[in-house]
């Protein structure tokens, strides 16, 4: 299995445990890190200046992915906050329900706005192209794609958000599940994965809950340098 990481700058501690966790699950795996490279990281690599704002960092380093010829053509689509926390051996599509539903949701509780706009970028683009009931598939999961079929749906990308563009577009389907992220603010509470009382496998965190996230789980799971880290 290959997974491709795409990766802002810097030291990036939830790097090192996001690899530990895939290691876990899926020893014999590729991995390849697209982006801002970690001076500790000692895999595969495509180092990509990460030196525009996030999304247009995020946008260069999939196209490098598309473009890579040392990249497979089928690859699992990873961030760098994205855990494995329970052995696994698939890794299966996941969506939220209906994409209109999170952007009422998001505009309730006052999310960040250029977020909520690109989920509406996203809705009207897949509107547009005849999907009638978008799917959100902004779950924070790990995402298995195809260099070719992700290639075609990057015109779009900005505005329009990549996985839930490539899922709805490339009729992936999946099991329905609430977002896996974790917030550490209260007035996110009502949308932050409650990991302690769910047994999805994979969680999410922002910058402020990985350190809960880290000391509580994955310290505790992951003790053992990867074969990626010096």
């Amino acid at each position: 299995m290959n997974f491709v990481y795409i990766c802002r700058g810097g030291e990036n501690e939830e790097l090192r445990y996001s690899l530990r966790s895939v290691a876990a699950s899926f020893p014999d795996s590729n991995i390849w890190v697209v982006g801002g490279i970690p001076k500790w990281y000692s895999g595969s690599k495509i180092s990509i200046e990460q030196n525009a704002g996030k999304w247009a960092n995020a946008i260069n380093n999939l196209n490098a992915i598309i473009e890579s010829s040392d990249i497979p053509e089928e690859f699992v689509l990873m961030n760098d906050d994205f855990f494995i926390i329970n052995k696994i051996d698939s890794i299966k599509h996941y969506h939220e329900g209906l994409l209109l539903d999170k952007i009422e949701k998001y505009n309730e509780l006052k999310m960040d706005p250029n977020y909520v706009k690109k989920l509406g970028h996203t809705y009207a683009r897949l509107q547009r192209m005849g999907v009638e009931n978008p799917i959100s598939y902004e779950t924070h999961t790990p995402m298995t794609m195809l260099k070719g079929r992700l290639e075609e749906i990057m015109q779009y990308c900005p505005p329009s958000l990549w996985r839930s563009m490539y899922g709805n577009v490339h009729h992936v389907g999946g099991e329905q599940i609430k977002d896996v992220k974790v917030y550490y603010r209260d007035r996110f509470a009502t949308i932050s994965h409650d990991y302690t009382a769910s047994d999805l496998p994979v969680l999410s965190t922002d910058d402020e809950s990985f350190v809960t996230v880290r000391d509580l789980i994955l310290k505790k799971k992951f003790t053992k340098k990867s074969k990626y880290e010096k």
